[in-house]
């Protein structure tokens, strides 16, 4: 027993040679107990506070960020007390933080060292600079997490100040501030490169090849985002305007303009994903551009034999029993105006009329003349007026003998 003893004594006290400095395997060990009791006390202060921040109704996303924070502060401090209590000298931790992480997967460079007394001896030595470190991508990494928190608050004060000064639209500002937090990230990752050592040589040669794959490959890609950005500025849609594309019959209601597609509901309550660039190419009818009143016409035509004036008054009382349709404009509806009857033209087989009137909401029109359809139609049998069938006189001439 004794001798086991001993022997556990001798391992204990057994130095390590790391990174050219000797560690003892009792410092190991108590680097790793004190590692382990620092996680075991964040993991109960964690809990603590989040219990904490519950009972002070905290939201979840600030506790998320508080604790994190705080867990990253107990773990920093933790491990400065664990290296201190195991013993271990800071030019040891220098050497850490600098020892080049590329070696690691190299062997070893082995060159002869010659002593006083003449004799050559072998030694590994490991060459500084130039090298992915520990140091390195812990900078790296400050640099990503700073350019993070930068962004989360200049979009506070984008979205406090300067987008309420501008008045700018709600969907806009989500746009906006996208672009503009993950720009500053590209921006933080190549400085994070840099300082990890790839060399901006390389990131020109990477970037070179992804700009000829978007020019090639992802044209169609990069032809929507710039359209994107186009629909974003110039505003020739909105959310919530009733929008009809000629070329591909798609008629409905924007509901959400993204950077890449514009989503648009049509009458039948289906999402429909058209892209920006489809937006900007092609003939596009905005129907609520300034205005989600809309001027409704109504052809109709009758008998030759019929009252015009009988007929008119049919006609606008058909749409003044209509509740959606205007009757009386007030002033600040420019160029609205009460239901009217027009004579178009007198037809091949009727008398042919248009009944115009103004709705409130475009989006209804076909619901609306539906309505005036079925309500003409009863105002017409209601004042003996009738729609006449189509008429066409064949005259037929007997072929004279030869």
């Amino acid at each position: 027993m004794n001798e086991l003893i001993q022997q556990i004594r001798d391992l204990v006290e057994t130095s390590v040679n790391i990174l050219g400095e000797p560690i003892k395997v009792s410092q190991i060990i108590s680097l790793i107990l004190t590692l382990t009791a620092t996680l075991l006390v964040a993991g109960s202060l964690y809990r603590w506070f989040r219990r904490l921040f519950d009972r002070l109704r905290i939201s979840k996303d600030i506790q998320n960020r508080l604790l994190a924070l705080l867990f990253l502060i107990i773990l920093i401090v933790g491990g400065g007390l664990a290296f201190r209590f195991a013993g271990i000298s800071t030019g040891f931790l220098s050497k850490l933080f600098h020892y080049p992480l590329t070696e690691l997967f190299q062997p070893p460079k082995k060159t002869v060292e010659i002593d006083e007394s003449g004799e050559a001896s072998p030694i590994e030595t490991v060459e500084e600079g130039g090298n992915l470190t520990l140091a390195r991508l812990f900078y790296a990494f400050v640099i990503i997490f700073g350019m993070f928190i930068l962004s989360k608050y200049l979009q506070w004060v984008l979205r406090r100040q300067v987008f309420q000064d501008f008045q700018i639209a709600r969907h806009t500002q989500f746009i906006l501030l996208r672009f503009f937090h993950f720009t500053l990230i590209i921006i933080g990752g190549l400085i994070s490169l840099s300082v990890v050592g790839v060399s901006f040589t390389t990131l020109a040669i990477i970037f070179g090849g992804l700009s000829i794959g978007i020019g090639f490959g992802l044209q169609n890609i990069a032809s929507n985002l710039i359209s994107g950005f186009i629909l974003i500025f110039e505003r020739p849609i909105k959310i919530g305007d009733l929008v009809e594309i000629m070329d591909v019959d798609i008629f409905g209601r924007v509901s959400s303009i993204n950077l890449r597609s514009t989503v648009i509901v049509s009458l039948d309550e289906k999402e429909i994903i058209v892209p920006n660039s489809q937006l900007i190419t092609e003939s596009v009818h905005n129907l609520t551009h300034d205005s989600h009143r809309f001027r409704l016409r109504v052809p109709v035509g009758v008998s030759y034999g019929s009252d015009v004036e009988m007929v008119r008054t049919a006609l606008i009382e058909a749409a003044h029993e209509h509740p959606t349709v205007i009757k009386e404009p007030d002033p600040t509806m420019e160029n609205v105006t009460s239901p009217f009857v027009r004579f178009i033209s007198f037809g091949e087989s009727s008398l042919d009329f248009e009944l115009l009137v103004w709705i409130p909401d475009s989006f209804r029109r076909f619901d609306i003349a539906s309505d005036l359809h079925f309500s003409i139609w009863r105002k017409f049998k209601e004042y003996n007026i009738t729609i006449p069938f189509p008429q066409r006189d064949v005259h037929f001439y007997p072929k004279e003998a030869e």
